[in-house]
């Protein structure tokens, strides 16, 4: 066999693997997409023939009866929230401890990697939370989701804040800058790529989370998009159309962010895995 027999062979393959890939994370999301058009006797069996007639009132129905224009507001405020002090928040914190060289900016840095290792452990959340008045608000909930995405953001920004040469920082401060204005003027700009990585990673992770509100949201008009499904599941036994109309709905605003920032994601993952 030749040396470009066996290159498009290798191609071929992962062509292959790359498709079958493809079919396993598709496959989940069209037939969610066409039982969500179907009546609640088409939607009883699982299959993925087409609906007789596309029902789109099914969405109508959903937004009305489930509240979902409420939830999408109580998901939109926690992980707006969450998404801007994580970004804000590990872009500082790791522009500082990749900046110092001494001993202390070395423990917290392995200190934060420790963190991506550690499961949340509920007991002690809940103590923090009550010991600091927060039961029930939004704001524990949002603070929660932003210490448990901090070591990941800022592994990703000290790997990239690592390439940007101090000779940068040396000049704003001659300039007159100060620290926070260098930074957010001179340095964060040059962090596009892994901030709209960070972005992505984290309002997918706050948006789709499930445990974390299901255990300290306790008032049901703070419910969030996937604890609403949660309840909508129970509200519509058997009628599966409405359920999934329910799902497509909650996940357009992932895909509108997704699409918007695709190009950035790869860039800023290489930058951000960069060790030294």
């Amino acid at each position: 066999m030749s040396a470009k027999t066996k290159k498009r062979v290798s191609r071929g393959i992962v062509y292959v693997i790359c498709a079958f890939m493809a079919f396993l994370v598709l496959f989940p999301f069209l037939l969610v997409l066409l039982t969500s058009f179907k009546s609640v006797s088409e939607a009883a069996v699982v299959t993925f023939s087409l609906p007789e007639k596309f029902l789109w009132e099914n969405f109508a129905y959903v937004i009305e009866k489930g509240q979902l224009l409420r939830a999408f507001k109580n998901s939109l405020i926690i992980t707006g929230s969450a998404v801007t002090l994580t970004v804000f928040v590990a872009s500082i914190t790791a522009f500082v401890l990749t900046r110092r060289s001494d001993r202390l900016s070395r423990i917290l840095s392995n200190y934060f990697l420790i963190g991506m290792i550690a499961p949340l452990s509920l007991i002690p959340e809940v103590m923090i939370v009550k010991f600091l008045g927060l039961s029930g608000t939004y704001a524990a909930i949002i603070l929660i989701h932003v210490a448990s995405r901090l070591p990941l953001s800022i592994m990703i920004y000290s790997g990239v804040i690592k390439g940007i040469p101090r000779s940068l920082d040396e000049s704003a401060m001659l300039e007159g800058c100060g620290l926070l204005s260098m930074f957010y003027r001179v340095i964060f700009p040059l962090l596009k790529p892994a901030v709209f990585t960070n972005i992505i990673i984290t309002f997918m992770g706050v948006w789709n989370d499930f445990q974390i509100s299901l255990y300290f949201v306790t008032d049901t008009a703070k419910n969030t998009l996937p604890l609403s499904i949660y309840s909508f599941v129970g509200y519509m036994t058997y009628k599966w159309n409405y359920v999934c109309a329910f799902i497509v709905l909650s996940i357009l605003p992932i895909l509108l962010i997704y699409c918007i920032a695709q190009k950035y994601i790869v860039d800023g993952m290489i930058a951000g895995a960069v060790k030294s």
